[in-house]
């Protein structure tokens, strides 16, 4: 997307509603534009991105105010973070993957079996951006608010069943990223690259055989409704950043910017986290409902599974190394923080 559309579609917005207005005490009221993908009844922009909007215009008496955007009616969700980058909207949430190459250390949990919830994987993610420059590196055009990642994904298909690493022999399976596509690829299955917006009309017309995903998009995209079975593995995690432009963070005095330091952060990060580990709940309930016949894979065949998938760690760090990155040393910090998670909970 060029940036001359994001500058266009901005100007049209200020006409429109304007970045802020004088009070009667001529103080100014700041509007900020919040812009993601989510669809306006999911619960990432009815409970997450709302109960965020209510902190700071609580947290800064009402100086203010936060507007949403769902629905990609700003921007493309693969143009989320330019659009904040180049100060378009004034916030921008997504879905990292949907921009391969944008950040390839963050990447790392959407490697397999990296974490068992979503609240886990949240705080792992935000605490590796603290400490890896290099992951921090990868935003440097716009201000992290907060990192986060969805509850383990699982195999969901249509007419076949999936109880043996040979039953994915061939399937065409949608993908939604570099990382899930490798080890799909390793299992003997087709990988399709497609939007999440994209996998229930897909699924129903048979343009693929299956999806991988996470349990929530079961309850939030209906796909309960096209699918027969869900086959459990917790394979992977979907990632997600939301962000700020930094004309905007700059236009915030030192105590409006130390609010939302404390607002956002880990703590909102696990907020998402812990709500997609919530969704995740119903949506399994919602699939046994509608007769979904889910499969939890044993042990010793998961057993066969990791030693296909195993290649896929390495070569990740290969790929990450050559680009003369510490891929290594984020992944094994990754499994550490992986492991204390196991300890502590």
């Amino acid at each position: 997307m060029k940036k001359s559309w994001f500058v266009l579609s901005f100007a049209s917005l200020v006409f429109i509603s304007g970045c802020a207005t004088i009070t009667a005490s001529d103080e100014v009221e700041t509007y900020l534009m919040f812009s993601h993908f989510f669809p306006p009844n999911h619960e990432q922009e009815t409970v997450v991105v709302q109960s965020f909007i209510e902190d700071i215009a609580e947290q800064t008496d009402g100086d203010i105010s936060i507007r949403s955007f769902p629905g990609g009616s700003l921007a493309a969700p693969d143009t989320q973070y330019d659009a904040t980058a180049t100060g378009a909207v004034d916030l921008g949430l997504s879905v990292h993957s949907y921009t391969p190459g944008q950040f390839p250390l963050s990447s790392v949990m959407e490697l397999p079996f990296m974490s068992k919830s979503g609240s886990e994987g949240s705080r792992i993610l935000w605490q590796l951006y603290e400490e890896f420059p290099e992951i921090q590196a990868e935003y440097g055009e716009v201000i992290p608010l907060w990192l986060y990642t969805s509850e383990p994904g699982q195999i969901y298909t249509v007419g076949q069943p999936i109880e043996r690493m040979e039953d994915l022999e061939g399937l065409r399976i949608r993908s939604p990223s570099p990382e899930v596509n490798a080890w799909l690829s390793a299992l003997g299955a087709t990988p399709v690259s497609m939007s999440m917006n994209e996998s229930y009309e897909a699924l129903d017309r048979g343009v693929v055989d299956g999806i991988v995903g996470p349990w929530h998009t079961l309850l939030d995209y209906s796909l309960y409704e096209v699918i027969d079975y869900a086959t459990v593995g917790d394979f992977y995690m979907s990632t997600f950043y939301t962000v700020m432009s930094e004309n905007s963070w700059s236009s915030l005095n030192e105590d409006q910017q130390n609010i939302f330091n404390e607002t956002t952060g880990e703590r909102m990060s696990l907020t998402a986290g812990e709500n997609f580990d919530k969704r995740a709940q119903e949506a399994q309930v919602a699939a046994q409902d509608a007769d979904v016949i889910i499969y939890e894979l044993p042990e010793d065949e998961l057993t066969r599974w990791r030693t296909h998938i195993d290649p896929v760690f390495d070569q990740w760090i290969d790929r990450m190394e050559h680009q003369g990155l510490p891929g290594r040393q984020v992944y094994e910090r990754a499994l550490e923080l992986s492991d204390e998670e196991e300890i502590d909970s």
